[in-house]
């Protein structure tokens, strides 16, 4: 247990993986991709645990990362299937942009 006058060490962790299924759309389950997402968590104080050198955003290409930074969102494929399985999915990027 955490003492409450000291941080807490993070010295057991919580992984939480969700598999997406990319589908071409509500009415068609045919299914595109399939994109990883991954959190990790403190066991000990819950803290989440952020991603990082990610960009925020989703793509079918490379992982990016949830806008808060706490969820990985992978693509993969089956070892089955072609190379480009799930290439040219639409995405997005959230790019931010520092004020003056």
């Amino acid at each position: 247990m955490a003492h409450p006058d000291r941080p807490c060490p993070h010295e057991n962790f919580d992984a939480f993986v969700d598999i997406a299924r990319r589908t071409k759309s509500d009415d068609d389950p045919t299914v595109l991709g399939f994109t990883a997402e991954i959190r990790v968590n403190c066991r000990d104080c819950d803290e989440p645990f952020r991603w990082t050198g990610l960009q925020a955003g989703l793509s079918s290409a490379h992982p990016m990362c949830s806008v808060d930074e706490t969820q990985l969102l992978a693509p993969l494929r089956p070892a089955s299937a072609d190379p480009d399985f799930g290439l040219g999915l639409p995405g997005f990027a959230v790019t931010f942009k520092g004020g003056n």
